[in-house]
């Protein structure tokens, strides 16, 4: 009782307002975490690191253009020769006609 009570008066302290069946439930879960991870490393699974990659565009392609918006010179050349878009100049008046 008295571990439950220093462990509200704690985080109240914190400026936090977990109740001590959250702390525990967090507790628990992270113990069945570890318990899986042991099971899962004892039959041979490995952890790797994951790569970070860094997106590399494609100017004038279909994805560049048409998915991401692109209007840079390349994207805007590519839906002219495909015929996607039939001149680069805006229409004049907004539409009115």
């Amino acid at each position: 009782m008295n571990e439950i009570l220093q462990q509200r008066i704690e985080s109240v302290q914190a400026g936090r307002n977990i109740t001590h069946a959250q702390t525990a439930a967090k507790r628990n879960l992270r113990k069945e975490l570890e318990t899986e991870m042991e099971k899962f490393l004892a039959r041979g699974g490995e952890i790797k690191q994951a790569e970070t990659r860094v997106y590399q565009v494609k100017h004038g392609t279909n994805t560049q253009y048409v998915k991401h918006s692109c209007r840079c010179k390349a994207c805007v050349a590519w839906a002219l020769k495909k015929g996607v878009v039939k001149t680069t100049q805006l229409k004049k008046g907004g539409g009115e006609g």
